[in-house]
């Protein structure tokens, strides 16, 4: 059983968590996002919007606590609810808007900086800034490439990955990048082979993407608790 004193934040950043999967869920099935030209499109799915709050929080939770104080995991857990609406947005018109993504990018590095000054880890600020530059510029070249299905919007939200993943390491970077070509290779193998997307046509890349960043981050402690 963990601690109390552990447990306490725990259970805040849990409750923290429902309260705003609510809040999100309420502001995301307003459909403000879209753009005039989208306003006929059949409404989507949103149910799934508080669960997953919830549970990118506990796992983000789980995984960063260990060896972090607890501005680590508090950080990282806003980010991932920020990631659940441009899912859903996504989802729902291929889009990812840049009214999100571009003041994500110094919000991000001034709340990396503040883990770096809590840790003491001045190199994790500046590998987390390659790494966002280093994700940006992969994805760019495959957005660039003929038949990558990969929009300029995918290709932001990668500078971001790079960055939240590359303050852990480079390794989670490159965890990163692989999880998410296997599983959209997968998605699109899905579409294509249902009949839902031509083989030019491009798809919502962004929660493969976001999928992938998760299972970077939680890989590694994962695999250390298999082998314990």
């Amino acid at each position: 059983m963990p601690e109390t004193p552990a447990l306490i934040p725990a259970l805040v950043a849990l409750a923290s968590a429902v309260l705003a999967g609510a809040l999100l869920h309420r502001r995301l099935t307003r459909l403000t996002h879209r753009l005039p030209d989208e306003a006929e499109r059949p409404l989507p799915s949103s149910w799934w919007v508080i669960p997953a709050t919830v549970w990118v929080t506990a796992l983000v939770w789980w995984t960063l606590t260990p060896g972090h104080p607890l501005i680590v995991p508090a950080v990282y857990t806003v980010a991932v609810w920020t990631m659940v609406p441009l899912a859903f947005i996504d989802l729902d018109v291929q889009r990812l808007p840049d009214r999100i993504q571009l003041p994500a990018y110094p919000v991000l590095a001034v709340l990396l900086a503040a883990c770096s000054l809590a840790t003491g880890d001045w190199g994790a600020l500046v590998r987390a800034l390659l790494a966002g530059v280093a994700l940006f510029v992969f994805f760019l070249v495959m957005a660039i490439l003929p038949g990558g299905g990969i929009g300029f919007g995918d290709v932001k939200l990668a500078g971001l990955l790079g960055m939240l993943l590359g303050w852990l390491s480079w390794g989670q970077v490159m965890w990163t990048a692989l999880a998410t070509l296997l599983i959209g290779g997968v998605v699109a193998l899905l579409l294509l082979t249902v009949g839902r997307k031509g083989a030019r046509e491009e798809f919502a890349y962004g929660p493969s993407m976001l999928l992938g960043a998760l299972v970077a981050l939680a890989a590694p402690p994962l695999l250390r608790a298999l082998a314990g």
